[in-house]
């Protein structure tokens, strides 16, 4: 009898174990497709933790009701906190341009920005910005290292046509560039 109750226990522990060790390789397996969805679509960072998502970029509809009023609402994590914070001091004379905005609406665009600058960001573009800085507190995207570098290849003609309309207006050949996609291979530069 006491054969038969051991022989009972041994199989269920070893089903037992069984089945544990198919739940961890599943479960790798399953944090091993996570990660790699997530860096398919840009949420992973170096660390192998998962960054904030990509939507975070221009989501706020403040923000993009204000800001994309008139221009691309650039992605927070294309400057880095500093830079976002004098532009928004300097409202007055935003560019050659009056801006004016309610207290609530300054606060709400300020939070957007502040929280998602590249320098608070988790995402892969705001560690590039950041690194290219170098603590430089640039005034325009345009004037980031590392924007200016991936863009220097390209003639003076490219950023003249009508479709593009300069360095600044990222989405013209970045279509994804709302959800932080500047991927090389998804640009697509107007001919005209």
């Amino acid at each position: 009898m006491k054969t038969r109750y051991a022989v009972l226990i041994l199989l269920l522990v070893a089903a037992s174990v069984s089945i544990a060790a198919h739940s961890i390789a599943d479960e790798a397996v399953d944090h091993r497709e996570k990660r790699h969805h997530a860096k398919q679509n840009g949420h992973d960072n170096k660390e192998g933790h998962e960054a904030a998502p990509r939507e975070l970029a221009a989501n706020n509809g403040v923000y993009e009701g204000l800001c994309g009023s008139c221009h691309w609402a650039y992605a927070p994590q294309l400057l880095p906190k500093k830079s976002w914070e004098n532009m928004l001091a300097s409202l007055g004379d935003h560019f050659g341009a009056e801006v004016t905005l309610s207290e609530q609406d300054k606060r709400a665009v300020a939070n957007h920005l502040f929280s998602n600058a590249a320098d608070v960001s988790a995402t892969e573009i705001g560690r590039k910005v950041m690194r290219s800085l170098r603590g430089a507190t640039p005034s325009r995207v345009v004037e980031v290292p590392c924007i200016q570098k991936k863009h220097h290849e390209l003639a003076p003609e490219v950023f003249a046509r009508k479709g593009v309309g300069g360095l600044a207006n990222c989405i013209a050949c970045h279509p994804g560039a709302g959800s932080l996609d500047f991927e090389d291979d998804r640009v697509r530069i107007p001919a005209q």
